[in-house]
């Protein structure tokens, strides 16, 4: 029996958002990998060309929180995804506070059963840095 391609895209997203909950477990938290911020706070915006853009996304991540940066295409029917894991090191290398940067979304989405298309999101982003003051208790 021959498996529809909505079907086999739904389960390479399955495969995708399970592999991504696997690496945010086994990743080190923040404390440890970027022990000089004491949060960072991400702020998605997205355009897709259209009237229905997901809705902007803020997150805050604290030195608990697992220090993974790949988040998944909001559109349900994409298989792609936004690794922000290169800005992150790039703001801590640099010593900086603040990074903007702009990325497109590789995947391919199913809206129906015409087959997969190219998905048109962007994701614009901000990653701001509060730094840990030195000799501050954390």
């Amino acid at each position: 029996m021959k498996l529809s391609s909505s079907r086999k895209s739904a389960t390479g997203r399955n495969a995708l958002r399970e592999r991504q909950r696997r690496d945010r477990a086994l990743a080190p938290a923040m404390r440890v990998r970027y022990p000089q911020f004491a949060a960072l706070r991400l702020e998605c915006d997205f355009t897709d060309g259209g009237v229905s853009a997901p809705a902007p996304h803020v997150m805050v991540m604290h030195p608990p929180a697992p220090a993974f940066f790949l988040f998944p295409c909001p559109y349900a029917d994409c298989d792609g995804e936004f690794d922000l894991t290169a800005a992150v090191a790039g703001l801590a290398n640099e010593g900086g506070t603040r990074c903007d940067g702009k990325l497109k979304c590789a995947g391919h989405r199913t809206p129906d059963r015409n087959g997969r298309m190219p998905c048109v999101l962007t994701l614009d982003y901000s990653i701001q840095a509060t730094v840990v003051i030195p000799g501050a208790v954390r």
